[in-house]
């Protein structure tokens, strides 16, 4: 590194490394970073672990069940990809991990040294089960379940807010269906029961798309609320696209049919994933003092 041969090695290292207790003046850190940048330097992980007792590994947790319906393959890429991105741009490098649903195989878990975790989708007699693989001060945030632990953050849409929204805009809310994506977290299906607004026996629980079929048969008639992006485009085969209204939980508003009205979180949920790992890392005493963190869908 031509350019950074009056600096002292040390303060190299604490530059390429991010150290963050050391005074560095910014002509020097940026003359070592131009440095770095022309010779196409790339931090070795394994040293870097070594010398800060961090892997620089987050990792992503799927729980899934076997024979996925696509609407249920597809519901977690947007999130995934914009959560990578945001990590990756801090620094870290993302281990996607797919866990079988109900009987998860942990000892690919094991065999990383990871810095922080997302568990998505669990079921919470697999929870912690999970979470006992990882050391004290391991910052494990859970996403899209309910888990009664304090000890654990969970990330969350606002499903309460979001049927607020979706029942204000069909004419005749007493009188219309509720069609949920199927999820292994028991707890957070009852939830969408419980604070949707509409009766038990007018929700339907998309598993098999021929039962879907018949249920929207049946309620033709109706308006509705769906839940998925993707399952809202198997349901517009069935009924009037304009009867509809989609709680977009994939991060797809755009692929909805067109003529249904839309719900729409963005990015926030995996903005607020993120956000919230970074203040853990830093300090794991520093997050909310509620546990479940709601995000609320765009106005």
């Amino acid at each position: 590194m031509a350019k950074a041969a009056q600096v002292s090695v040390a303060t190299v290292s604490y530059v390429l490394n991010n150290v963050s207790n050391q005074t560095i003046p910014e002509e020097t850190k940026c003359r070592v970073l131009d440095a770095a940048k022309q010779l196409n330097y790339v931090p070795n992980l394994a040293a870097r672990s070594l010398v800060k007792q961090k892997s620089g590994l987050i990792g992503i947790l799927i729980n899934r069940a076997e024979n996925e319906g696509f609407w249920k393959q597809f519901r977690y890429s947007q999130f995934i990809n914009r959560l990578e991105r945001l990590l990756s741009d801090r620094g870290y490098h993302v281990v996607l991990f797919s866990l079988d649903a109900s009987s998860p195989n942990l000892d690919i878990i094991s065999e990383r040294k990871l810095d922080g975790v997302f568990v998505v989708d669990v079921k919470e007699e697999n929870f912690h089960l999970i979470s006992s693989h990882f050391s004290t001060g391991v910052p494990l945030i859970v996403v899209d379940s309910m888990i009664e632990d304090p000890l654990f953050y969970k990330v969350n849409y606002d499903y309460a807010d979001a049927f607020t929204h979706a029942l204000a805009s069909l004419i005749q809310p007493k009188e219309s269906f509720l069609i949920i994506d199927s999820f292994n977290n028991a707890d957070l299906v009852n939830h969408f029961c419980t604070h949707s607004g509409i009766g038990r026996n007018q929700i339907h629980v998309m598993d098999e798309e021929h039962d879907l079929k018949a249920f929207l048969e049946h309620n033709s008639d109706r308006t509705g609320i769906i839940l998925n992006e993707f399952v809202a485009i198997s349901a517009a085969k069935y009924v009037d696209p304009t009867s509809l209204t989609v709680i977009c939980t994939a991060g797809c508003p755009e692929i909805a049919p067109a003529p249904a009205s839309k719900i729409s979180f963005g990015d926030r949920k995996p903005e607020e994933a993120f956000q919230l790992m970074m203040q853990l890392l830093n300090d794991p005493k520093s997050g909310p003092a509620n546990k479940y963190v709601l995000v609320k869908a765009e106005k």
